[in-house]
């Protein structure tokens, strides 16, 4: 990150409560969209299937702020595939996206939970992997801590995975978004007459998804100060993992914690700070490998 890069906690759209829901599916569809376009997650897998292996339902993963799913309709079959029984992805959202609940509940490995669920706050209990996924950004940095000190309070690994990093390297993308966002609209399902006017007639959807792609930008955190608000947390059982990488055109950043057993040979919190400066510097795996198949599938 550039030393004058500073973070900014600014507003999106897609976070307004009063947004109309016509307006915040223009955006959130076309997040699912460019989310299904690149594998770019599929680098880290393995990673969160480690971190999931450490949770009291080792069935099941919790994805916290949701929207429309985005990232597990490309990851569920191949998380699925790294254990011996079946994982089923719960979507919730502060804001239930009721818009595609039928299009979730098609997928077998992904289930729509229709009550709203608040990331910071422990009481909304539902065990399994914690997973935060282009969302974390949002939350300032004390509800952020609230959003990690949450798993931790009710013992669950923890995984914040985004399709972005604050540095001045991403600014070309950035500036590329109206186009990107003409230029993938006719992939974007369900495609409506809606959506076509308000991109191509009525050019609001480029506008609303631009200006939250900016903003998204300027609040990202950095692998450093992820690890500083995983450390800050009452947590020497947990280990934490950060760090950022670009995997061919895509900038990645995440963070990923869960809590170790105290048994030998396993490590915990006190090697967090080799693991940030490793994992911030280091390339994406040049592949997530091949997944078998179950046996008895």
């Amino acid at each position: 990150m550039s030393p004058g890069m500073r973070r900014l906690q600014l507003f999106e759209f897609n976070e307004i409560s009063w947004l109309p829901a016509q307006l915040r599916v223009l955006i959130t569809d076309y997040l699912v969209c460019l989310t299904r376009l690149t594998p770019a997650f599929f680098q880290r897998l393995p990673l969160l299937a480690r971190a999931m292996r450490h949770a009291s339902r080792q069935d099941q993963v919790v994805d916290l702020c949701s929207g429309s799913g985005g990232a597990w309709h490309q990851l569920a079959d191949r998380l699925d595939r790294m254990f011996p029984h079946a994982v089923e992805i719960v979507l919730t959202d502060l804001y239930p996206d009721c818009h595609h609940q039928h299009l979730l509940n098609a997928h077998p490995k992904l289930r729509f939970h229709p009550e709203a669920i608040d990331a910071t706050q422990p009481s909304h209990r539902l065990d399994g992997l914690q997973t935060l996924f282009n969302a974390f950004h949002q939350f300032p940095p004390e509800q952020a801590r609230q959003v990690l000190g949450r798993a931790v309070e009710n013992q669950q690994p923890i995984a914040v995975m985004e399709l972005l990093q604050r540095r001045w390297t991403m600014l070309p993308l950035v500036l590329l978004t109206p186009l990107m966002v003409l230029i993938l609209t006719p992939f974007i399902r369900p495609l409506s007459s809606w959506r076509l006017a308000m991109t191509y007639l009525l050019p609001l959807a480029p506008l609303l998804i631009t200006w939250d792609t900016l903003v998204s930008w300027l609040r990202c955190y950095t692998p450093e100060e992820l690890m500083t608000m995983a450390r800050s947390l009452d947590a020497p059982h947990y280990h934490w993992e950060a760090g950022s990488y670009w995997y061919r055109w895509t900038p990645v950043t995440y963070l990923v914690g869960y809590p170790v057993p105290d048994q030998p040979g396993h490590e915990a919190g006190l090697k967090t700070e080799t693991t940030v400066a490793i994992s911030a510097i280091e390339p994406a795996d040049a592949d997530a490998g091949p997944v078998a198949p179950r046996p008895g599938r």
